[in-house]
């Protein structure tokens, strides 16, 4: 059976109501794809965060002009140290609420950012799970692993899963390390063998090992699901011209 050598399953890292999906299966999608997964809820607070960014900025820079105020009365004996020590403790109470609303505007823009749900990778899009207007669930808030929005593959590259008898497996082996090719009957092409996996199957009794095939599908004709037959060379035997056995 043909089938993708690396699937990759797309989440969002964003909980609420899908905005835009407009991937279909089959679709090619590249890294620069991306799909609006989540409510304005995270525009609305990276708005406010950065309201109160400003607002901390604006009670900084006037406690910084009161103290500067404060050491000229200091000076002139207008006020006393403890007022005087209160105002360089409301400077210091200004600048950790302005470093603290840095942070939260930051972890707003990130969470803005988690609501576009991109293509980890150039491919094609195998199914779709979900539907414009869902309500999604995100896989760092969901105990249960979060919604699953699509599979993606890259089909430039397949492989053939075949399946052998253990009894074949000894000679397989042996043939694989002495690079032997295997034959793929839908193209009539020569592949390499990629990989005898190491665990076996148990299929009506009978024990057989996977086996791995990779080939080119740069035109895409090949489609992960496809049946197809493959026969392999373990020993070869050349015809003598000089009469002998």
């Amino acid at each position: 059976m043909i089938e993708p050598v690396r699937t990759v399953e797309i989440k969002s890292k964003a909980s609420g109501e899908i905005l835009e999906l407009g991937a279909a299966p089959a679709t090619r999608c590249n890294v620069a794809r991306c799909w609006s997964a989540s409510t304005h809820v995270p525009a609305h607070r990276f708005d406010q965060a950065v309201a109160q960014s400003k607002a901390a900025q604006a009670k900084l820079v006037n406690a910084r002009g009161q103290l500067e105020r404060g050491e000229k009365l200091l000076t002139n004996a207008w006020i006393n140290q403890a007022d005087y020590d209160q105002l360089v403790l409301n400077v210091a109470t200004a600048e950790s609420e302005v470093v603290t609303a840095k942070v939260a505007v930051e972890n707003a823009r990130i969470a803005l950012d988690d609501t576009e749900v991109r293509a980890p990778s150039d491919g094609t899009i195998l199914s779709k799970r979900v539907e414009r207007g869902q309500v999604i669930s995100s896989p760092t808030m969901d105990v249960g692993g979060g919604t699953l929005l699509m599979t993606m593959a890259e089909l430039d590259q397949v492989q053939v899963r075949a399946r052998v008898d253990e009894t074949d497996i000894a000679s397989w082996r042996r043939a694989w390390r002495r690079h032997q090719r295997g034959v793929v009957s839908r193209q009539a092409l020569r592949r390499t063998i990629a990989k005898i996996e190491p665990q076996a199957i148990v299929e009506q009794n009978v024990t057989l090992f996977p086996v791995l095939i990779s080939l080119p599908n740069e035109e895409r004709l090949l489609r992960p699901g496809m049946n197809v037959e493959a026969s392999f060379d373990v020993a070869r035997r050349e015809k003598r011209t000089d009469g002998g056995p």
